[in-house]
């Protein structure tokens, strides 16, 4: 299944392979909760189909081993977990497949996600296969941008970015999907991603996040009742809330810079308005650079008390 703002790459794609003349290692620069994955799969099933060069037939038997996540000659390496390098014993495994005959006599596809976390190593690994790989061969390789992404890594792949739809078509679409209204700063929230919009209103993310902002905007007000409450809040989620409470906090500077015009915080600028009224920029300026500092070091150190860290982190609103 192709969704509609893939539409318009993947009509391209299918005229490369009309005229084969798809390029052996395909970089696809896409925002995480766009989609990438299922366009990627898709490519590499209409690759491997038997019946058809630019269209999956989903009858045939490479087709329905692929539906049916076994098929031998499609392989994926990703890394085991998000913030985690992909090993290079993965990308050697890489090599190894790229050089196997095909199983159904037909194309072998390596699906390479999350590509921009390949490390050096892991990287030069699979340069040598990517610069010259077996005939019958096709590398897709999955990535959000190209700022971690090696250089020679990239001037190897033909390069396709999926551009995010308009925000106000995310909103039609997830509302289509819902069956509901929702509000624009859940679109933009999450960077205008459509499905990753639609999780985080089925996961009922937006709703706890709301009461996050309240409870927030409440504990920041002198005599800044309820750190503990916001610390557990905070932690519930994981992580994420750290990256919204960033984008809460740098939407309250705008606000006392009088840059009003594009707000994440959409629907929230009462709260938005009170914080900016109650904290001086200078204090802002460094809890939002505290508090992105301890995403990233969350995001590294899986194994750190989140709900301990996030009420360091609130003391710093208090006694300023």
């Amino acid at each position: 299944m192709i969704y509609p703002w893939q539409q318009t790459l993947w009509h391209n794609w299918q005229q490369l392979l009309e005229q084969r003349r798809l390029h052996h290692a395909i970089l696809l620069l896409a925002a995480k909760g766009s989609g990438r994955g299922v366009l990627a799969r898709q490519l590499s099933k209409t690759v491997l189909c038997q019946n058809s060069d630019s269209e999956a037939c989903d009858v045939c038997h490479s087709c329905k081993l692929f539906e049916a996540e076994s098929h031998p000659d499609f392989h994926v390496i990703k890394p085991e977990q998000d913030g985690k390098q992909i090993g290079v014993d993965a990308v050697r495994q890489c090599n190894r497949w790229a050089t196997e005959t095909s199983h159904l006599n037909g194309q072998r596809v390596i699906l390479i996600e999350q590509a921009d976390a390949l490390g050096e190593a892991g990287a030069n690994a699979i340069l040598k296969t990517l610069e010259e790989p077996p005939a019958g061969c096709q590398f897709i390789l999955t990535a959000q941008s190209l700022d971690r992404l090696l250089p020679t890594i990239v001037s190897r792949c033909n390069k396709w970015r999926l551009n995010p739809p308009d925000e106000k078509n995310v909103k039609s679409w997830v509302e289509s999907q819902l069956h509901q209204s929702i509000f624009l700063e859940s679109v933009r929230l999450n960077n205008g991603a459509p499905l990753a919009t639609l999780a985080f209103i089925e996961s009922g993310l937006d709703i706890r996040y709301g009461n996050l902002v309240k409870a927030f905007t409440e504990f920041v007000q002198p005599p800044h009742i309820g750190i503990y409450d916001v610390a557990a809040m905070c932690s519930a989620d994981g992580i994420v809330t750290l990256q919204l409470l960033s984008y809460l906090l740098v939407d309250s500077l705008k606000w006392q810079q009088g840059a009003t015009e594009y707000l994440v915080h959409q629907e929230s600028l009462a709260a938005v308005e009170a914080i900016a009224t109650t904290i001086p920029t200078a204090l802002l300026l460094e809890q939002v650079r505290n508090i992105n500092n301890l995403h990233r070091q969350l995001a590294k150190h899986t194994g750190l008390n989140i709900e301990l860290l996030v009420v360091e982190w609130l003391t710093g609103f208090i006694g300023q």
